[in-house]
């Protein structure tokens, strides 16, 4: 059988008729990932833009914070995956507290719900097979997550930092999910000559700005690409601690050493490639930015500084060089993730928006449809109306309040 939805308003709850004849998914619940094959996890992986919901990716948060229980869709073969887990001792920040991401619609602090995706990924994406099952399959997971919620006397299961249009997919094969705005995501198209074709394309004033933050870098420090070697790890991770504790991650340094360990024990490591800052005639490292290569994109994951950085090595590390060296490895896309600050649409980067999927455990708790649409509506209209800056889809979430 397949799934027809009902015309709806983006965020608001869907109807699901069923016809034709393909077969019904089963879903069980695993207690990790390492119970899959890498081989056909993967398969269901989007070769692009599906970093973090690798086999690699998931194990290596395994092998860092314990077991990551999965749910899976079966139809004789694997159809579809979705790891979920839930807020751990230490978690803080708001990258992952409902009410702050939705500027209070979604009145459930994070400790009363069940998470789905990859632990504290801000990159997420369905983890499905293609073609006609995919609805089924989706479908499948969401209400299982929804008794895993209500089995474990959480609220909610909520589902972050999909894109836009796969919170939409998502939400609409369930009658109770749905998809609610709540930030922008970050990227660069990489053009074939690196950071030279992103001035080339620029306004006049904006090349002169980036010109003069590459050379007052170039004048107090340098920089190299280097691979995520054990001697590499032991430099940065201070660095990268430190930043990890500004946004609200847990650990310190200790913790940021096991997560580095972990990503060489299960592959990470080997698509890595690492930026390094050093003042002139220092030997010590300034600054760090972490990468990683997945299909045509090189993702930007882990950034680090401390006071002695050259000045602009933010910039240098995670978007000037980092486009040149996309170029040269032939990448064409580089994700400079949450948020989308001003900063980096003022060098080029695009904004994208990034959605979550809200499925109340009790089937009663769902939210008002038109207030979701109006937070909708709220949070999309800055964006649609600056397309010098904005992706297209932010189209799909403005609607006249009311409509």
């Amino acid at each position: 059988m397949a799934v027809t939805l009902a015309p709806t308003h983006p965020g608001s709850p869907h109807t699901i008729t069923e016809t034709g004849a393909a077969a019904a998914p089963t879903v069980q619940r695993h207690a990790a990932a390492a119970e899959f094959s890498a081989e056909l996890w993967d398969r269901l992986v989007d070769p692009d833009s599906g970093l973090y919901s690798s086999h690699r990716w998931i194990r290596a948060l395994e092998m860092t914070h314990g077991p990551q229980p999965v749910l899976a869709a079966r139809v004789g073969r694997l159809t579809g995956v979705l790891p979920t887990w839930t807020t751990q001792e230490g978690d803080a920040g708001d990258l992952f507290d409902p009410p702050a991401m939705t500027h209070g619609l979604i009145d459930v602090p994070g400790r009363r719900a069940l998470w789905l995706g990859t632990r504290r990924s801000t990159a997420a994406t369905i983890t499905c097979t293609p073609g006609p099952q995919r609805p089924l399959t989706l479908a499948a997971l969401l209400e299982e997550a929804r008794k895993t919620a209500a089995d474990q006397h959480l609220s909610c299961a909520v589902w972050p930092y999909l894109t836009g249009d796969q919170a939409l997919e998502a939400a609409a094969c369930h009658p109770l999910a749905q998809a609610v705005l709540h930030t922008a995501d970050a990227w660069v198209d990489v053009p074939p000559d690196g950071v030279a074709g992103l001035q080339a394309a620029a306004r006049s004033k904006d090349r002169r700005k980036w010109r003069r933050e590459r050379e007052q870098f170039t004048e107090h420090g340098g920089m190299e690409w280097t691979g995520l070697t054990p001697d590499t790890c032991s430099r940065i991770a201070p660095l990268l601690a430190a930043t990890r504790r500004k946004y609200g991650a847990p650990g310190g340094t200790r913790l940021m050493h096991r997560i580095l360990a972990a990503q060489r024990a299960a592959g990470v490591a080997d698509h890595a490639v690492v930026a390094l800052a050093r003042r002139r005639g220092e030997s010590a490292v300034r600054a760090a930015a972490v990468f990683y290569r997945h299909g045509t994109t090189l993702y930007g994951r882990y950034w680090g500084t401390d006071a002695a950085a050259p000045p602009n090595s933010y910039f240098e590390l995670t978007l000037y060089s980092a486009l040149d060296r996309a170029a040269r490895i032939g990448m064409r896309r580089l994700h400079l993730s949450v948020p989308a600050a001003p900063a980096k649409l003022f060098r080029g980067a695009r904004a994208a928006p990034l959605a979550l999927v809200y499925l109340p455990a009790d089937p009663g708790a769902s939210l008002d449809p038109g207030i979701i649409q109006r937070h909708n509506h709220r949070t999309a209209q800055p964006w649609s109306s600056a397309p010098h800056y904005a992706d297209r889809s932010w189209g799909r979430w403005v609607s006249p309040p009311g409509a």
